[in-house]
């Protein structure tokens, strides 16, 4: 007996019936309307047919047809969504990822459906695959967090078009958009390189040539479904984007995919591929990619050792910012006074990235050496952004977060870049983040209070919170009354997931 899902719906609820004809005469009764107007009808048609029971062989070849006006009506909101004051823009901006989003997984559905035609999956896949990516783009335009269903759907394509031996099949696409790359494998080695370049990071005219960048190099992507040891990136095939390797040392078990950047990286490095990207975002880029490895090369090695402890994880963090903040409740309570050289040293401001603090400290290192955290040695570089440290341990893993901490210095919050093996040492990239720290109570999931950390200075604020669910524009109510609007996502991975936003009081 059959029994109708709550998520199928029959083909009445569709503006048209499922032949090309139909579809034709709904779509050509869009074109008189205003874009925003036909994208949000296509985007309701769109959600029921992501539920619809309809004949998969049916439903295919008007999934795909809808694919070129679906694309148009996107990039023609996100454009406008550009000219238009805030609150507005966000909602056009959520329509024009919403479009690629819901039609992708349309398709994804008459895939994991099993009723289509053998001959005719490897074009479905290919389809749903370059919609990903162009959702992909659009959602970095605006600065939201990715997408953990769209990442395990595309883990899910790969895997089915592996399986068959379908990923270098040559795929010719109808539409203009489509016809690069043209396999399944160049279109998720194009969507696995624009995450990897971290498009959040870059400024939107930055992140539309980076996404064409992904689209032209992807070739030279090295990638391995073999358990390999000291590769740059690696993808666990579930929900989430690719990752830096976690250390240099690393190696990815079976069932991870490994990412080599280096060719790649060398290349855009000695110019031998051709971009519209400012120098100094290619630079930061061809950094990313080799892995920082003229930075490390830059270190100078001569004395004097300079002594340091790192702290890693958000959990090190705001246990030290705790710590912090209830020394100095119990000094006020106290009734104590505090020159400016005293508070200075309690401050949850990070120091600059200044000279001095290269200089040796003094005082009693034994008892700094007796603190918790994993012992660095800090090392001298030319580098105006980044601290750079040598540890024989190296526990912690690249993208996490930590406190760097010296002897009479104020610690300073940093974010693991890259870790690169030599030897029986490992070289750390650390980025401080630049700002006056503190630290708050906040509702999680499920009404649960966790912790956040603010950092504020004259040009922007950021916080970081605890990986999570988290929407653009939401509000986050802080004890002391101010309010946190979530503006943009800059990081989002296993550690933490980070925001500009705006302060209310």
């Amino acid at each position: 007996m059959h029994i109708d899902s709550p998520f199928m719906t029959d083909n009445a609820s569709l503006p048209f019936q499922l032949t090309h004809e139909s579809m034709a005469s709904w779509l050509k009764s869009l074109s008189s309307l205003a874009p925003a107007v036909a994208a949000n009808r296509l985007n309701l048609t769109l959600k029921e047919l992501v539920r619809t029971d309809a004949d998969a062989n049916a439903l295919l070849p008007l999934l795909i047809n809808l694919c070129p006006l679906a694309l148009h009506l996107s990039n023609s909101l996100a454009n406008l969504a550009r000219t238009e004051q805030q609150g507005k823009a966000h909602k056009i901006a959520k329509l024009a990822v919403q479009l690629l989003r819901h039609l992708s997984l349309a398709l994804c559905r008459a895939i994991e459906s099993k009723q289509l035609a053998t001959e005719t999956v490897p074009t479905a896949i290919f389809h749903a695959l370059h919609l990903i990516g162009y959702c992909q783009r659009n959602s970095a335009l605006f600065y939201e967090p990715p997408s953990a269903t769209l990442w395990k759907k595309t883990a899910l394509l790969y895997q089915i078009a592996e399986k068959k031996n379908w990923l270098q099949q040559e795929i010719a696409g109808k539409f203009a958009d489509f016809k690069q790359p043209n396999s399944i494998e160049g279109v998720v080695k194009r969507n696995l390189l624009f995450a990897i370049f971290a498009p959040n990071r870059y400024a939107v005219a930055e992140i539309e040539q980076l996404f064409k960048l992904a689209a032209i190099t992807q070739p030279l992507l090295e990638t391995s479904m073999q358990p390999s040891q000291g590769p740059d990136f690696y993808w666990e095939l579930k929900d989430s984007e690719p990752c830096p390797a976690k250390r240099g040392h690393w190696q990815t078990s079976r069932g991870m995919m490994a990412i080599r950047t280096q060719r790649l990286g060398g290349a855009l490095r000695l110019g031998e591929i051709s971009s519209e990207l400012p120098q100094t975002a290619l630079s930061k880029l061809t950094q990313h990619l080799c892995g920082y490895d003229q930075l490390f090369a830059s270190v100078d090695l001569k004395p004097p050792i300079l002594p340091a402890r790192f702290f890693p994880g958000l959990g090190s963090v705001l246990a030290y910012l705790s710590s912090q903040d209830k020394l100095s409740k119990i000094m006020r309570l106290s009734g104590q006074t505090a020159s400016k050289n005293v508070l200075r040293d309690m401050s949850l401001v990070p120091l600059e990235h200044e000279k001095n603090f290269y200089k040796p400290s003094t005082g009693h290192v034994s008892n700094f050496a007796k603190q918790p955290g994993f012992p660095v040695t800090l090392l001298r570089n030319h580098s105006k952004q980044f601290v750079v440290a040598e540890s024989s341990e190296g526990a912690f893993c690249t993208g996490d977060i930590g406190m760097l901490s010296r002897e009479q210095q104020a610690p300073r919050l940093m974010l693991v870049r890259r870790q690169a093996a030599f030897e029986d040492t490992s070289l750390i990239a650390f980025e401080p983040v630049i700002g006056e720290l503190s630290i708050h109570d906040i509702a999680g999931d499920g009404g649960k209070t966790v912790q956040a950390v603010l950092v504020t200075d004259e040009n922007h604020s950021e916080v970081f919170l605890p990986k999570g669910k988290y929407a653009l524009e939401s509000k986050i109510a802080l004890p002391n009354g101010t309010t946190l609007l979530l503006k943009s996502c800059l990081e989002f991975n296993e550690y933490y997931a980070r925001f500009r936003v705006t302060l209310d009081s």
